[in-house]
């Protein structure tokens, strides 16, 4: 299958630390999967949480995640948006809660702890390629006219901010963190 053969590529792109590649087979990825699949996001952010839960297969997780967050870019869900970014529900600035059965933490942010925790040189794959990612998603749900701005930075936005910057301490980039 064509998706498998991409996310093998896309894995070998990470572990060679050919980022700019690694970002053209996420963008084929993304493409073809919008395109030419049948599916939702929600399955699609189920599949990459399998591929990480059952598999251990974090890298490849990733674009799968960021193809789910296309798609529900396209039905205005900011709320799935986020989720692919990771989990959890911000009460306020800096301060998040669990919700759900899950012990871990899913979305980009599960799949970065989780690489880094098998192999710590991955830091670098975090810092340079994943995290540009989950900014772009920030950046994407800003273009999402469904709900107010008030309420998109309030709910939505201060929860990815949250993501990314916890992304951001797990490679003692803190100067990064903080501005996040």
């Amino acid at each position: 299958m064509q998706v498998q053969s991409l996310l093998q590529e896309y894995k070998g792109c990470l572990a060679t630390r050919k980022f700019d590649e690694a970002e053209k087979i996420n963008k084929e990825i993304n493409d073809f999967i919008t395109n030419e699949f049948n599916t939702t996001g929600w399955e699609l952010r189920r599949f990459a949480e399998d591929l990480v839960d059952k598999a251990d297969r974090f890298e490849e997780s990733i674009p799968v995640y960021f193809a789910a967050a296309s798609l529900f870019k396209k039905e205005g869900n900011l709320e799935g948006m986020s989720d692919c970014v990771g989990d959890g529900f911000v009460l306020w600035p800096g301060v998040m809660i669990r919700i759900g059965r899950r012990k871990d933490w899913t979305g980009m942010r599960g799949a970065n702890r989780r690489m880094i925790a098998r192999d710590v040189t991955m830091k670098d794959v975090v810092k340079r390629h994943v995290i540009p990612l989950m900014r772009d998603i920030k950046n994407q749900m800003l273009e999402v006219t469904s709900v107010s701005e008030e309420y998109k930075c309030k709910f939505y936005m201060s929860r990815v901010l949250d993501f990314i910057a916890w992304s951001e301490k797990l490679v003692d980039d803190d100067v990064a963190a903080n501005k996040a």
